[in-house]
């Protein structure tokens, strides 16, 4: 067995960031432990009536209001009793090339989602990993046969309510036994016939579990000879945004994935969508090229809110924003999902009153904004977490509805990764990769401040793109690299 021990670093440097493939490793795996994370350990795995499985990561950002706050989870100092651990570290032996997220079901389950280059031949997966040894169980393809060299983009997997997997890629949706990784229901979702591929990116589970996603299409583009799956799915995201085709939102049944409605937003949506409750109604929001707007679901059916927005979110040079997520009573977005030379605005809108809008410039005085991964939003503190990948840099952000947006606090950080929040509110910390010191390293930060606690040694030579650190039992953290290897991350005591 091979365990690898990181000591905590408390300074980086800054990294030029490039896509490439990282190197895989291998080890054997120790015996499964008892639950050290008293969240986790109390928690009531199963199914549930409402959207999501009942576990500590069901999906990416943890419910469809996409916060990235994952409850069941616990600090470092409540994990090794200690503010400071080190990092014990292994992989799998199973190449998941190109990992995009895992998820946990049951105890003992634990699940990969990613994609390859091509969609017809290889498509995109679902696999299951034993998280005792990390050897790969199954592995289930999703191939997208048209039309001929289409767009490889991943888009996500879920772990329904129900108990099922659902998993979106390109323009396809499978239902997935979790046991076997049967497929049970497939579903072609709409693309333009004449067009160069769509790509499905992402999904949201409604609280009385239909299912939502929502289309771009990526248009003309040039994509280069040998790139990787990742360089050809951002590179088509940089068409999608240019091309500005229209956006589709699909509706669908979780039992047979029959589409039941599907809607034309009134502006095209690059980034995810999100769901969010208010005054006991529902609603999916979406930032298009220019305005953030929702609409009112209803039994299977979306209509466009016409007495709610749109919000311009979106001014001069900046680009197109990521997905939106919820904040409390706020609806928060942020701009430059693709690359711009004007700095990233963060905007804060009022569920109940569109009139009502905070913005701010976090990054104002750095050259150049890129960040493909959207705010983490912690609405027992009222704080906005959200970095940007060429300023290098991330900051914490205090949203006051009655007096708007400030900046808490910023430090030297350089990912291209969602951030994870875990613990309790009181003790809140920040899970990421940061590619400062010259290679992708996960690190540990304190929300209230961002002090840094624990790194690992670097995981891959450079980033992956868009993923998120996933929390596990037993306090456990899993990181995808773009090379395809699946880390296990376990803080212990010096």
């Amino acid at each position: 067995m091979i365990i690898r021990v990181i000591v905590v670093v408390r300074n980086g440097f800054r990294f030029v960031l490039l896509l490439a493939a990282a190197l895989a490793g291998t080890v054997a795996a120790p015996a499964s432990a008892a639950d050290r994370c008293a969240r986790s350990a109390a928690l009531d795995v199963g199914a549930t009536g409402g959207a999501l499985f009942s576990t500590v990561s069901p999906f990416e950002h943890f419910g469809s209001n996409r916060t990235q706050v994952f409850p069941h989870t616990c600090t470092l100092r409540q994990l090794t009793g200690t503010a400071t651990p080190a990092v014990a570290a292994r992989t799998s032996d199973a190449d998941f090339s190109t990992p995009y997220i895992s998820a946990t079901r049951r105890r003992g389950e634990l699940y990969v989602y990613g994609y390859r280059r091509n969609p017809a031949t290889e498509g995109g997966f679902v696999a299951k990993v034993d998280p005792r040894t990390l050897e790969q169980e199954w592995r289930t393809p999703i191939l997208d046969p048209e039309p001929a060299d289409g767009w490889t983009y991943p888009g996500v997997m879920a772990v329904h309510g129900n108990g099922y997997l659902y998993a979106v890629y390109a323009s396809v949706m499978v239902k997935l036994d979790p046991e076997t990784g049967r497929t049970l229901a497939r579903r072609e979702l709409p693309e333009d016939p004449d067009g160069t591929g769509a790509a499905y990116n992402g999904l949201v589970i409604l609280p009385d579990g239909r299912i939502v996603t929502k289309k771009i299409e990526r248009g003309p583009c040039s994509t280069p000879p040998g790139a990787t799956a990742s360089a050809a799915a951002i590179g088509g995201l940089f068409c999608s945004a240019a091309n500005g085709l229209p956006s589709k939102l699909v509706v669908l049944s979780p039992r047979n994935l029959r589409i039941l409605s599907r809607t034309t937003p009134p502006e095209p949506i690059t980034g995810r969508i999100t769901a969010g409750r208010t005054a006991g109604s529902d609603y999916v929001y979406g930032a298009g090229s220019d305005s953030l707007f929702r609409f009112r679901y209803r039994r299977g059916d979306l209509r466009f809110d016409r007495g709610w927005g749109k919000v311009t979110y979106r001014t001069g040079a900046q680009e197109p924003g990521t997905g939106p997520g919820m904040l409390g009573r706020f609806a928060v977005v942020q701009t430059n999902f693709v690359s711009s030379d004007e700095p990233m605005t963060v905007t804060a809108v009022d569920t109940r009153d569109s009139s009502h809008v905070f913005r701010i410039r976090p990054f104002a005085h750095q050259d150049g904004s890129w960040i493909v991964s959207k705010a983490a939003l912690d609405s027992a503190n009222s704080t906005i977490v959200t970095h940007d990948t060429a300023a290098g840099k991330m900051a914490a952000i205090h949203l006051s509805p009655k007096r708007g947006l400030r900046v808490r606090w910023r430090r030297d950080l350089t990912s291209l990764a969602f951030s994870a929040l875990v613990g309790p509110p009181r003790s809140r910390q920040i899970v990421i990769p940061d590619a400062s010191n010259g290679g992708d390293q996960v690190v540990w930060l304190d929300e209230d401040d961002g002090t840094e606690r624990a790194r690992s040694e670097t995981l891959a030579p450079l980033p992956a793109p868009g993923n998120i650190v996933t929390p596990g039992f037993g306090g456990r953290f899993y990181y995808t690299s773009q090379g395809g290897t699946l880390w296990e991350l376990r803080p212990e005591a010096p």
